[in-house]
């Protein structure tokens, strides 16, 4: 492919719910510019998008492709994101290097519950947005009814730039409001025909064109005097005008589609090319030199600058890293440093994929995206420069909502599987993996069920390593409610040397999240100075494993005042084992008791929905700590609950709120367990431990 320079880019990033069919508008992009032959079909799983087994198999996105489509002199980059909600990293990593959103909304299912989500991410990078009400061929499908719910949910700066010609079966063209000028589609590549507006839509054309000028107008004094004046600006003054209030984020227009007959396409690129901002058009990006801010401009003579926004692994070609080079030029066979990483790098052959065939790139100016092979250290959110050692920072990605316990099936693949995790880590940023040292699990946490499922068909078709998902054991507590004394004797007598020791000791609770405090409160020798250590040992030895279930004992003091010794036989192995021996005594009359950890969770959610959550946490015994608004029409409600009712909260705050919910959750603290609750804690861990015993 050839090199493009900086003003001849556009980077699109297509976002949207799932099924709007963000993925087939993609494919009609490229085969309208002649980058495919002829059109793939999600549902045959022969798109150049959705190649990865996963979603051919589910027919939905589950990474983001980089689809560069060549139209008029111009090279746009367009990036095709997933729209399930358990994938929005990489939603997040592809806004984070767009320079514009193009929001795509079903005709027939409306503004869905991810459509606002990305919006507000898109609002938040301060993205210029573009919208395409795509499927109006399908039934039951309205413009109209699209229309007035994008200005209801982003308001009146959502402006039509055409009109459909008929809906449904009956969708054969549009009519350009700003030429006025009206088109029939054709089923090919070729142009669309221009033809008379039909009768029956002139007024509505007419109306929503004056929306359009007013929009057009707003861009500057000179334009906005002229319509006060006038009423009307000609074409060339509302093309102007559009295109300096759509890039300041100030004007929403849309456009209509059926991206399956390839209808709309040729509208859609004349607007990207002429509304969609070049990377030298959307200002300077933060940066940092050492601990110095700076900004960086898209200069192909600055520092060189590239940001990994992702990496994935491909089986021919291995580890593929997504570049967006911010500054500077990027060459194929030269050699950059990785910031991030502290490392070295060589950068290999540059590349990108036109439909479905590699092409080399010889090198990226400032503002391309291009991918590149088998770096050895680079991952996602790391940074690539030269001498100067510049760094982007990368964007907060969401934290993982749902953990589970993962496990292999097969004894003795362990390591495979810690394997292909971290390798999948390096990859997705909302993908945590880690062993837990109590409970002697491996947790893995992710976006959802959906997500984790992807990672366990991975597990097994990347690295052949089948896996069992479980709800994690919970690391629970165990301490006293009143103090008791211990008393603990070890005597050994074997023939030679005997082994004496003997110990009392005094419990005492402590407030929670005290910890552990042992005292030596011995007087007049009874307890030589060089056992006292030992005993501790073994106090704390035994405090390992309480009496209830086996967890550890917390949140009490324990002094030792009183023992006696042999000035022959005590030695510190008998003084560990008579240490174990007294708090095994005195933990019955200490009226042990069982606990569980708390967690703070914030809940964001739509106004409407905050009766149904706070009822819900309510049930799972949470305390609610109070609420706050969270932004337009948004709150944020704080609790304290039990971490064992937060296994599958993820699924259910899904179901509650339709998908507007999201959450994040910290450990809090411990309390007792509720006797009916603490009965059955109890009974799963005596089980557990005598399937160990077995």
């Amino acid at each position: 492919m050839k090199v493009y320079e900086s003003g001849q880019i556009r980077n699109i990033v297509l976002i949207g719910h799932g099924s709007a069919g963000k993925t087939t508008l993609a494919e009609a992009l490229m085969y309208q510019t002649g980058a495919v032959g002829r059109m793939g079909r999600v549902d045959a799983g022969t798109t150049v998008s959705d190649t990865d087994t996963d979603e051919v198999q589910r027919q939905i996105s589950v990474s983001t492709s980089l689809v560069p489509v060549q139209y008029h002199g111009v090279k746009i980059n367009v990036l095709d994101t997933p729209g399930y909600a358990d994938f929005v990293s990489e939603v997040v990593g592809a806004l984070f290097v767009a320079d514009a959103a193009l929001v795509v909304v079903d005709a027939v299912n409306g503004v869905e519950v991810q459509t606002e989500r990305y919006w507000r991410l898109a609002a938040e990078r301060a993205l210029p947005r573009l919208i395409v009400i795509n499927k109006l061929d399908k039934e039951h499908a309205s413009f109209d009814r699209t229309l007035d719910a994008l200005r209801a949910r982003f308001g009146n700066a959502v402006v039509a730039l055409a009109l459909p010609i008929g809906e449904q079966a009956g969708f054969t063209g549009y009519v350009d409001l700003v030429r006025m000028q009206a088109f029939r589609e054709t089923d090919d590549t070729a142009a669309p025909q221009a033809v008379e507006i039909p009768v029956e839509l002139r007024d509505r054309a007419a109306a929503l064109r004056e929306q359009l000028v007013e929009a057009a107008a707003e861009a500057n004094d000179d334009l906005t005097l002229k319509y006060l004046d006038e009423g009307e600006l000609t074409d060339e003054e509302i093309v102007t005008g559009l295109s300096d209030v759509i890039r300041a984020g100030r004007a929403f227009p849309v456009l209509v589609s059926a991206a399956g007959k390839n209808y709309g396409t040729i509208a859609l690129l004349d607007l990207l090319t002429a509304a969609a901002p070049a990377p030298p058009q959307t200002g300077p990006v933060g940066a940092l030199r050492g601990e110095a801010d700076i900004e960086l401009t898209a200069n192909p003579a600055g520092p060189l600058v590239a940001y990994a926004f992702k990496t994935t692994a491909d089986p021919f070609a291995g580890r593929i890293t997504f570049l967006r080079v911010y500054s500077g030029t990027l060459a194929s066979g030269s050699e950059a440093f990785n910031v991030t990483k502290d490392a070295r790098e060589r950068i290999g052959n540059l590349f990108v994929f036109v439909g479905k065939q590699q092409e080399a790139v010889e090198s990226a100016r400032a503002g391309d995206i291009v991918l590149v092979a088998k770096l050895h250290d680079t991952t996602t959110a790391d940074t690539l420069s030269g001498a100067d050692h510049i760094a982007i920072a990368p964007p907060a990605y969401p934290v993982p909502m749902l953990n589970f316990s993962i496990a292999p099936l097969n004894k003795g693949e362990e390591d495979k599987l810690a394997q292909g995790m971290h390798r999948f880590m390096e990859e997705d940023p909302t993908l945590r993996f880690e062993q837990d040292a109590e409970t002697h699990q491996a947790i893995v946490a992710g976006m959802g069920e959906l997500h984790l499922e992807v990672v366990r068909d991975r597990l097994k078709r990347k690295f052949n390593v089948e896996t069992a998902l479980g709800n994690p054991t919970l690391a629970y507590r165990e301490t006293i409610r009143v103090p008791a004394e211990g008393h603990g004797r070890h005597k050994k007598q074997t023939g030679g040397a005997g082994q004496f020791g003997d110990v009392k000791i005094r419990v005492e609770p402590l407030e929670r999240g005290a910890g552990f405090e042992f005292v030596d409160a011995v007087v007049g020798g009874v307890v030589p100075r060089q056992f006292i250590p030992s005993t501790e040992k073994g106090v704390r030895d035994a405090l390992k494993r309480g009496p209830l279930a086996g967890y550890p004992l917390v949140d009490m003091r324990v002094t030792l005042y009183d023992g006696q010794y042999h000035p022959v036989d005590s030695k510190d192995v008998a003084f560990q084992s008579a240490g174990r021996l007294a708090i095994q005594d005195a933990m019955p009359k200490a009226q042990p008791v069982l606990l569980e950890p708390y967690v703070n969770v914030e809940i964001t959610i739509p106004d409407e929905y905050i009766g149904d959550i706070i009822g819900g946490l309510s049930s799972k015994r949470g305390r609610v700590q109070g609420s706050e608004p969270a932004g337009p029409g948004t709150t944020s409600v704080r609790a304290q609950v039990p971490q064992a009712e937060m296994f599958q909260y993820s699924n259910e705050l899904r179901a509650l709120t339709q998908g507007r919910g999201s959450f994040t959750m910290s450990l809090s603290h411990y309390e007792e367990v509720p006797p009916h609750v603490a009965d059955a804690v109890i009974a799963e861990a005596k089980k557990r431990r005598e399937e160990e015993q077995r």
